[in-house]
């Protein structure tokens, strides 16, 4: 099974607050999904976090790297694109993007073993996970709100990050 062609499709549309100084718009890209197709007709998807562009200006880099490579080895593919892409800057949407190819093809490979992807990379160690609510920093009042808004459906854990600064700096107290 070798890899035929590389696709990807940024999403649009629906990009929450982050807390950043300059805030992404709910119209700009920060996933895009990628599609590994391959000879045999199989189709793996994988995400990255980033713009659909850098992903698509990536995968025109990447693309004599990839083509026809066995789809069903994503450690040596993985590690053949990461090799030959070391100069060219670590830890960048390159890298996001072999990332996404990875993770497409180990989608791949569970789909022509008829094995979960969980199960290919060393199995499960838990039968059930708590999940956790996340949120941003906020004013005291709004932090309450929001929290007893998330607790309702049941979330029990939360990870709250950073937001605006001037919502979490604490005002100095004068001295007495």
């Amino acid at each position: 099974m070798k890899i035929r062609e590389i696709r990807c499709l940024g999403l649009h549309g629906g990009t929450p607050e982050g807390g950043w100084s300059n805030e992404i718009r709910p119209e700009d890209c920060v996933q895009t999904l990628i599609a590994v197709h391959t000879d045999e007709g199989a189709v793996g998807v994988g995400s990255v976090s980033t713009n659909d562009a850098l992903v698509r200006a990536s995968l025109s880099v990447l693309e004599p790297l990839y083509l026809g490579e066995n789809a069903l080895e994503p450690e040596r593919v993985s590690e053949k694109l990461h090799q030959n892409t070391f100069w060219l800057g670590r830890g960048g949407s390159i890298t996001h993007t072999i990332s996404g190819i990875d993770i497409a093809l180990w989608d791949l490979l569970g789909k022509a073993t008829g094995q979960p992807v969980g199960r290919l990379l060393g199995g499960r160690y838990r039968e059930r996970v708590r999940p956790y609510a996340s949120l941003l920093m906020d004013k005291p009042e709004k932090m309450r709100d929001n929290l007893l808004k998330i607790k309702s459906p049941g979330f029990r854990a939360f990870k709250i990050g950073w937001g605006h600064l001037e919502n979490i700096i604490l005002q100095p107290t004068k001295p007495s």
